[in-house]
């Protein structure tokens, strides 16, 4: 039997407003969905492998609507790397943490040249209160 069944997972639901299984079975005649009442989760089930190839809510995936056929459609095209798209997010994630950095340090130099300038212009103890004050 398979796990998703002891896990809450059922086959028979009323709630595919979309009839989002007719179009993936119209698509893949293996592909079939499952629903847990308990939490609203669905899994979208390979047949053929008797495994979830994905479960919805996820990032990206909020419903189960069109969106998720499509997505479907697009893993299964000729020429889709998985790599090649983890790849890429991890490739958009490291220039977005890069600048993250570089904007912390741009702020902290720009905070850096002011405090310099207060201690310059007022003397170092008026500077160094005058900025620590945020005044």
């Amino acid at each position: 039997m398979n796990r998703h069944y002891r896990e809450g997972y059922q086959r028979v639901f009323l709630n595919d407003i979309n009839n989002i299984e007719q179009r993936l079975q119209e698509y893949d005649a293996d592909l079939y969905l499952m629903w847990n009442p308990k939490d609203g989760t669905w899994l979208v089930m390979d047949g053929v492998m008797e495994m979830a190839i994905m479960k919805i809510p996820q990032i990206g995936l909020p419903t189960m609507d069109a969106r998720v056929y499509n997505r479907i459609r697009e893993i299964h095209a000729p020429g889709f790397s998985a790599q090649q798209v983890m790849k890429e997010a991890e490739d958009a994630a490291a220039r977005k943490e890069q600048q993250f950095i570089e904007e912390l340090a741009h702020d902290f130099s720009r905070e850096s040249k002011r405090a310099f300038i207060n201690a310059y212009d007022y003397g170092r103890e008026s500077g160094v209160s005058e900025y620590v004050n945020g005044v």
